[in-house]
């Protein structure tokens, strides 16, 4: 059985009747091809998750009335706050899509010096965040998670390494002496992965002086789009929820 799940922005409470973005109403209504009555999970990070149905749809005036709250807002054992280096295209979206459903607090796009994408702060950079920030809400919505990560604008990785400053902060470097595995317990987990090229010494260097420690996800060199994954699993795996 199919489990519809929305993300819904604003207020949720029992015996309340919402109406959907429009966005999520064409979904429902012409990709799904749900109709009144169908149930509909809403959900959002400061309410939790509710159940309810489809009162009414009439193109694309979709009203969900809510009956039960299912889940109370969660706090998760580690937060992952994710600086990783801009790819092209697809890589970074499949990179945002699989760190979100592996349950990243926020991502960072950093700019780097052997990474080739550069995005101008233009109407082009403002749909791309658009773009990335959606995928981060479908994410989601398919893996059952209630908070949305936030989707930053890209800066460059001086200023990503500068402005950290929690308490355990790491570099992905095929070099890096330790492993993800033999870190201490900590809940607030800054992590650094690369472009396709990977950082340069003077990157790590820099990262370093700002007191990353570098880590290593083994022998084998991942791509840019399948570290973050392998990454954050180990991490929820060892000091959070899997």
């Amino acid at each position: 059985m199919r489990t519809t799940r929305v993300y819904y922005e604003g207020k949720l409470a029992t015996k309340s009747i919402v109406f959907l973005p429009n966005k999520s109403a064409h979904h429902l209504i012409n990709v799904l091809r749900m109709k009144p009555g169908d149930t509909v999970y809403l959900f959002n990070e400061p309410f939790g998750e509710f159940i309810g149905h489809i009162e009414s749809a009439a193109r694309l005036d979709v009203a969900i009335a809510i009956e039960s709250q299912c889940r109370t807002p969660e706090v998760p054992p580690l937060t992952i706050r994710l600086g990783l280096g801009l790819s092209k295209g697809v890589r970074m979206d499949y990179a945002i899509q699989k760190s979100t459903e592996l349950g990243v607090g926020s991502i960072t796009p950093i700019y780097t010096q052997y990474g080739e994408v550069r995005l101008k702060q233009t109407e082009r950079l403002e749909k791309r965040l658009q773009h990335w920030q959606q995928i981060a809400i479908t994410a989601c919505e398919q893996s059952g998670r209630l908070s949305i990560p936030e989707i930053h604008p890209p800066i460059p990785i001086e200023n990503w390494l500068k402005t950290s400053n929690e308490s355990c902060r790491l570099i992905l470097d095929v070099q890096g002496a330790r492993t993800l595995d033999r870190l201490e317990a900590n809940n607030l987990i800054e992590v650094t992965i690369g472009p396709e090229g990977g950082f340069s010494e003077e990157e790590l260097k820099m990262a370093s002086d700002q007191g990353f420690t570098a880590v290593s996800l083994g022998s084998r060199i991942l791509r840019t789009e399948t570290a973050p994954i392998a990454a954050l699993a180990i991490l929820q795996h060892r000091y959070g929820d899997m």
